[in-house]
């Protein structure tokens, strides 16, 4: 009975369908890095259980041009014949949404995080709505990272997509390399705008367009649709703040407490010594300047960050809209360091209780754990292991959940100090893909061998807590309960 009872548990706390999916994205420029490095990456929301694997597709150079075909809206787009080798992070193939692929990292070491689900203007949508069968998230990794050496590049191959087969919602994406790094935001059907991140700032983005008073004109920093400012200029609609025109409202929808409130507290996060009272209506600068160097692991925390130290604590007040929210199903960094490889950081299912691992982008395969395909619940998948065990984890943060996220928070430390000695591994075998995959193999196994120790000894727990007739609220009545 209790079995049965503790099976209707997973599938109830797993596989609930969550409101309109939704991202943070943070980028850190490597001049208000601790480390000289550049950092970006972003929380993917699901609305639901969505099994996410991590995947190394193979260099192809094919006879015939292949022709991409969305399984989600039949956006069609030719391809080129040579494609180069990278890792996704996809949704599973049973899952039945086409590759969205999230992140990757190509063997040219161009990474994208794709996409953070931004929203246009109901001006601007009039006159250039969305193509229903246009690119969207689902396709974009697909489409650009196997064909881009630099991050440049792989901005310019977007926009022109768009520009020529418009674009089915409105989207932000981050591509970057060794040398820089782009955000894009894609308001309409046709309608873009990209920036190079300037070095000495940071940003965080939350779905809403935040692009301001940029330049066009700059083709160094700056690339945008054609003609950007021309339509809501013969339409009426152009927005200006100091005589300049201003992107975001322009092109954007209205500011909404779901969105705000995190871009508030995201650059609060960084920059407390600047902080001013948070105001749904007043219009966030897209960049802005931490008060200190920003660590690596900073970033892996802001992902989990539920406004603890804030009137607007989310486990006291769940009507507000954390970053680190229960129903993300990945969440991925980019770490490019000085004259070292690119490593790529991915949790499975939501990083509050889960743990980055880190990965080279030329590995040649995952462990089977990692790639198995499933669509619900199943113990074999690595995913929902992980998935569980932040399920579990987020009942009862005080005696429970906490415990779980200060072990990942020190497995995380050791990892991180233990990167240069992965590096020369790394190196000293030439860069070897083969050689990757061992080494994510040793880390991956070891995590996903704790993420059951770990639920193995929450599972008494919840039982005697929400089984046995102990309620949430006695939950926190008694904290030394055990």
């Amino acid at each position: 009975m209790l079995k049965r009872m503790l099976a209707l548990v997973i599938i109830l706390l797993i596989c609930l369908p969550t409101v309109a999916a939704a991202c943070t994205t943070i980028i850190i420029g490597r001049g208000v890095s601790a480390d000289g490095s550049l950092i970006f990456g972003r929380t993917a929301d699901g609305e639901e259980f969505q099994t996410t694997q991590i995947v190394s597709v193979p260099a192809q150079t094919l006879g015939t041009p292949p022709t991409y075909t969305s399984v989600g809206n039949g956006f069609t787009l030719p391809l080129p014949a040579e494609s180069c080798q990278y890792v996704m992070t996809p949704a599973a193939p049973s899952m039945g949404m086409g590759v969205w692929a999230e992140s990757a990292l190509n063997e040219y070491g161009v990474s994208i995080s794709a996409t953070e689900s931004i929203y246009g203007g109901e001006a601007v949508l009039a006159v250039d709505p969305y193509v229903p069968d246009g690119v969207a998230e689902e396709s974009i990794p697909t489409v650009v990272i196997p064909y881009v050496k630099t991050a440049r590049e792989g901005i310019q191959r977007l926009g022109d997509i768009v520009t020529r087969y418009g674009s089915a919602e409105g989207n932000g994406v981050t591509i970057g390399d060794a040398n820089e790094v782009w955000y894009i935001e894609i308001y309409s059907g046709h309608q873009w705008l990209a920036l190079r991140i300037p070095d000495d700032s940071a940003a965080v983005i939350a779905n809403d367009a935040l692009l301001g008073c940029v330049d066009v004109s700059d083709t160094q920093n700056v690339i945008a649709s054609p003609d950007f400012w021309r339509l809501a200029t013969e339409h009426g609609f152009l927005a200006k703040v100091d005589g300049k025109p201003h992107a975001a409202l322009t092109y954007g929808m209205p500011h909404r407490d779901y969105s705000q409130l995190r871009i508030w507290a995201g650059q609060r996060y960084f920059a407390p010594a600047k902080a001013q009272p948070y105001d749904v209506n007043h219009t966030y600068d897209f960049l802005f300047t931490p008060d200190r160097p920003v660590k690596l692991q900073d970033v892996m925390e802001l992902t989990r960050y539920r406004y603890e130290d804030t009137v607007y604590n989310v486990n006291e007040h769940p009507q507000w809209r954390p970053i680190g929210i229960n129903r993300a199903f990945t969440v991925h960094l980019f770490w490019y360091r000085p004259q070292l490889p690119a490593v790529f950081w991915a949790t499975m299912a939501n990083s509050e209780f889960s743990v980055f691992l880190p990965m080279y982008g030329n590995l040649t395969a995952a462990p089977a754990a990692y790639t198995f395909d499933c669509n619900t619940y199943n113990d074999q998948s690595a995913y929902s292991v992980y998935r569980w065990l932040s399920t579990l984890a987020s009942l009862d943060r005080t005696n429970y959940g906490y415990a779980v996220r200060r072990h990942w928070r020190a497995m995380e430390e050791a990892l991180i100090a233990g990167v240069p000695q992965m590096d020369q591994v790394y190196i000293d075998a030439g860069y070897s893909g083969d050689v990757a995959a061992v080494l994510f193999a040793d880390i991956a196994n070891q995590a996903l061998g704790d993420a059951r120790g770990l639920t193995n000894a929450v599972v008494p727990k919840v039982i005697d807590w929400n089984i046995l007739g102990m309620g949430a609220s006695a939950m926190h009545d008694d904290p030394g309960k055990n």
